[in-house]
């Protein structure tokens, strides 16, 4: 998940530097409007990953600094990428390390 908002969040801010650094005709300003749905659809899919680590927080019975962790770093660009390895790597570890039972 964290994944698919750190690429979100690229476009995003492709959009607000090509707006910025543009002239008013250019291809950037002319589709504000599409980048204003792909902001709003960044915004909900960040709250959507705020909840689904609080959940995974809860149920692996992480600490409440590790999850904070997590979340600040998902607001860094491209370093939500190295925090989502980080966090999938530890997910793995406590899987591998706990019996299966069917």
């Amino acid at each position: 998940m964290a994944t698919i908002v750190g690429l979100n969040l690229l476009i995003v801010m492709a959009g607000f530097i090509g707006k910025i650094a543009t002239d008013e005709g250019s291809w950037w300003n002319r589709n504000q409007d599409t980048f204003l749905v792909i902001d709003q659809l960044h915004g909900f899919l960040f709250m959507v990953l705020i909840v689904l680590v609080a959940r995974l927080t809860l149920r692996e019975k992480w600490s409440w600094g590790y999850m904070l962790s997590v979340i600040v770093l998902a607001c860094i660009p491209l370093v939500s990428f190295w925090s989502e390895r980080r966090t999938t790597h530890r997910v793995h570890a406590a899987q591998a390390s706990t019996p299966a039972t069917a």
